[in-house]
């Protein structure tokens, strides 16, 4: 069984479940009686979780970390529909908050450390970059449908756009139950950090560009907030499309100078963002975004867990740890250049564009 059918729907679910999670805040906010900038904290610990554990999952052994992590995510989301539908009723604001943030936390480190298993085992089948891209697209397709479907669900329930995540993780538990685990690398010791200049740089164009969407239609849209917020979405659900097309049709038949052409992409992309004023023009750019960063970051994760010289290191976990924190510098970068420009998140993305177009990741096959 590949990895995709084994762990694509906890992967699909999951980030389904954190779509809608962003989403919801105000809502969320509301029903649990905390604050939306609370509600960001807990956000931001399932974030900050999900960098630590992988590097060091691969000490205690594929199945170990597998079904670990798909029980760890079973009994977080009970307790998050538990949380969610008035079990914590008459508990302290402090008490919900430290709970949400646990929760939180347990799910952001376990699917991290799914991730990097999926991705590992990935590299046992017979060409590894093709099964690659598939599980790298499967979060994908969640992110997709949770753009598309999360305000028509809410109207069912507040937890009801949540639910896909349990799903997921039921399937994949099943699914895994009679399968081989992956041979993870035993050990936590990382490859040179110039390896991961990809994923550094592919994850801070995207941080920033994200960041960046909303002040940018802002400010050269004659539209309302409300508006305004629709069409983000729509940019968010374009970059995950272009990023599902990427991986499915051009990495696996990738060769010659298509790593190169994706970062001359990236920069023209960001180049673009900075004067157009339409909201097709936002959305258009966003699948090219999406797609070329995409084509980047897999190019290079394939390259660097079959390079030789790395086969005794921890190189999925600390790819995975670095792909975290430069989402998170990327974030930041832009939203500290938004005083200077509504434009400058996306000169952010272009110039790591230019480095990559410059200097791209090999194409490794196996």
């Amino acid at each position: 069984m590949s990895p995709a059918f084994l762990f694509g729907p906890i992967l699909a679910g999951h980030a389904f479940q954190q779509t809608a999670f962003i989403a919801m805040v105000s809502v969320l906010a509301q029903l649990l009686g905390l604050s939306e900038s609370q509600i960001g904290i807990a956000i931001a610990a399932g974030l900050l979780m999900s960098a630590f554990g992988p590097p060091f999952a691969g000490l205690l052994g594929g199945r170990v970390v597998i079904v670990g992590a798909l029980c760890g995510l079973l009994m977080a989301n009970l307790a998050l529909f538990g949380l969610l539908g008035g079990v914590a009723s008459g508990i302290s604001s402090g008490l919900i908050l430290t709970v949400l943030i646990v929760i939180r936390g347990v799910q952001g480190l376990s699917v991290s450390c799914l991730l990097m298993a999926a991705q590992q085992a990935s590299f046992e089948a017979p060409d590894s970059l093709k099964t690659l891209a598939k599980v790298q697209s499967m979060g994908s397709l969640g992110r997709i449908g949770a753009s598309l479907s999360v305000g028509l669900l809410v109207l069912l329930s507040p937890l009801a756009p949540l639910v896909p995540g349990a799903i997921g993780a039921l399937l994949s538990l099943f699914r895994i139950r009679n399968a081989t685990p992956p041979r993870l690398r035993a050990t936590a010791r990382p490859p040179d950090i110039a390896a991961f200049r990809v994923t550094a740089l592919t994850q801070i164009a995207v941080g920033a560009s994200q960041i960046g969407l909303a002040p940018a239609m802002m400010a050269r849209l004659s539209l309302s907030p409300e508006a305004i917020a629709g069409y983000a979405g729509l940019c968010l659900a374009a970059a995950n499309l272009g990023l599902f097309l990427a991986l499915r049709l051009i990495v696996p038949r990738a060769a010659g100078q298509v790593a190169r052409l994706a970062g001359l992409g990236l920069l023209l992309a960001g180049a673009f963002m900075t004067i157009v004023a339409h909201p097709a023009a936002f959305i258009v750019i966003s699948f090219v975004i999406g797609g070329s960063t995409a084509v980047l970051f897999t190019l290079n994760l394939s390259d660097i867990m079959t390079r030789k010289d790395f086969a005794q290191l921890q190189v999925a976990g600390w790819n995975g740890a670095v792909q975290i924190a430069s989402l998170a510098i990327g974030v930041g970068l832009g939203s500290a250049f938004l005083t200077l420009s509504s434009a400058a998140p996306f000169v952010i993305a272009g110039l790591c564009g230019a480095v990559l177009a410059i200097f791209p990741p090999q194409i490794q096959r196996t």
